[in-house]
C-alpha cells in the first residue's frame, strides 16, 4: 500500500486542536512539555485555551500547527507503524512534512518555524495586507481582475498566491485592492471569503522576510530526506538537503503550487492528512471522492485508520 501524507498550513489552526491526542497518549504530551520548554510558551494554553485572536498571531500559529502536527505525526510512526512513501505540506506545512521525511529534528524545526514567523511578521508591519480565497471562479478571469489592482512597488499589490484546487485559489495583497477584488468576483458570480491570517504571506510583500530568513537557515542543520518531499515552489519531488534549504527559503514570498503538488499523488492507496482541522483532505476529496482520503485530527480517526488495514499498533516493550 503506497501512502501519501500531507500536512496543513495557516488558517488550519483552531482552539482545541489536538486536545484529544494530548488526552490520551504521553508521547503527545511529551511533545507539548518539549515545545513549551524550547520557545519558553504555554502550548497546552495557546492550543486548548486561548482565544482564536491569540491563536491567529503569526509566530503562535506557524509553531502550534507545526507542534500539533509533528507530534501525530511521530504517533502514528512509533505507535502505529504508519509510514509515508511521499509527503508534501502547504506552505509551513512543508515543515511538517520535512520533519516527517527526516529532513529536521523536532527541536530545530520549531526554532527555525519560530524565526520564520517572527520574520514574516515584521515584514507584516505597516504594510496592511491579508489572503482572499477564490473559489468557482476561471484562472484566467481572475488574474484580468488582478491586473486592475497590482502595481509596481508595494503599495498596490495582487498576486495568486495558492493554487490549492482545480476550484480554489487563493490571492494575496494590500487589505484595499483585496476589498475591491472580492467585490469584483462576487459581481461576476464567483465567491471570495478573507483569510485567517496575518499578513500577505507568499507575495513580493515577504521579500524582506525571506532575505533575513536566508541568512538565518544557512545556520541550520538540514539532512538529505529518507522519503521524497514534493515541494511548493516547483511541485518537484526533492530528497536533497540543499534543495529542501533553497525551497523553504523561496516559498516565503513564491506561490504555493499546492494543486500541482497534490497531482503527484494520484498513484497512492490512501493519502493521509496530518495535523488540525481537515481543509486540504475535504479539498482532495471534491477533486476526487473514489480516492482513500482520510484526516487525522482527533483521537478517533487513528482507529478508522486501523479500521482501513492502515498500520497496526506495536506491541509494548517490556522494561
Amino acid at each position: 500500500m503506497k501512502i501519501g501524507m500531507i500536512f496543513p498550513g495557516q488558517g488550519s489552526q483552531f482552539v482545541g486542536m489536538a486536545k484529544s491526542f494530548y488526552d490520551n497518549e504521553r508521547l503527545i504530551q511529551e511533545y507539548f512539555e518539549q515545545a513549551s520548554s524550547c520557545l519558553n510558551r504555554n502550548f497546552v494554553r495557546l492550543c486548548f485555551a486561548s482565544s482564536e485572536k491569540e491563536l491567529m498571531e503569526t509566530a503562535n500559529t506557524q509553531t502550534s500547527i507545526f507542534l500539533v502536527s509533528a507530534s501525530i505525526f511521530s504517533l502514528l510512526e512509533e505507535k502505529y507503524n504508519i509510514v509515508p512513501d511521499v509527503v508534501a505540506g502547504h506552505s509551513l506545512g512543508e515543515y511538517s512534512a520535512v520533519f516527517a521525511a527526516s529532513g529536521m529534528n523536532f527541536v530545530d524545526s520549531l526554532y527555525l518555524l519560530n524565526k520564520r514567523a517572527l520574520f514574516m511578521e515584521e515584514a507584516t508591519k505597516g504594510q496592511m495586507g491579508g489572503m482572499l480565497a477564490v473559489v468557482n471562479f476561471p484562472q484566467e478571469k481572475l488574474s484580468n481582475i488582478l491586473q486592475k489592482y497590482d502595481k509596481p512597488g508595494l503599495d498596490s499589490v495582487a498576486e495568486i498566491v495558492n493554487y490549492n484546487s482545480p476550484n480554489q485559489l487563493v490571492v494575496s495583497g494590500t487589505v484595499n485592492e483585496l476589498g475591491a477584488i472580492k467585490e469584483d468576483i462576487v459581481s461576476e458570480g464567483g465567491k471570495a471569503l478573507m483569510l485567517k491570517v496575518g499578513g500577505a504571506f507568499h507575495s513580493r510583500l515577504m521579500k524582506q522576510a525571506e532575505d533575513k530568513f536566508s541568512s538565518y537557515l544557512a545556520k541550520v542543520n538540514i539532512h538529505n530526506l529518507e522519503i521524497p518531499l514534493i515541494n511548493n515552489v516547483e511541485a518537484k519531488e526533492i530528497f536533497d538537503a540543499e534543495d529542501v534549504k533553497a525551497s523553504l527559503v523561496k516559498q516565503i514570498s513564491s506561490p504555493v503550487l499546492w494543486w500541482q503538488s497534490i497531482e503527484k499523488f494520484k498513484d497512492c492507496d490512501v493519502i493521509i492528512e496530518v495535523g488540525p482541522g481537515d481543509k486540504l483532505g475535504r479539498l482532495l476529496l471534491k477533486e476526487w471522492p473514489d480516492k482513500k482520503i482520510i484526516s487525522v485530527n482527533d483521537y478517533k480517526d487513528v482507529q478508522a485508520l486501523l479500521d482501513m488495514g492502515i498500520g497496526e499498533e506495536k506491541p509494548e516493550e517490556d522494561e
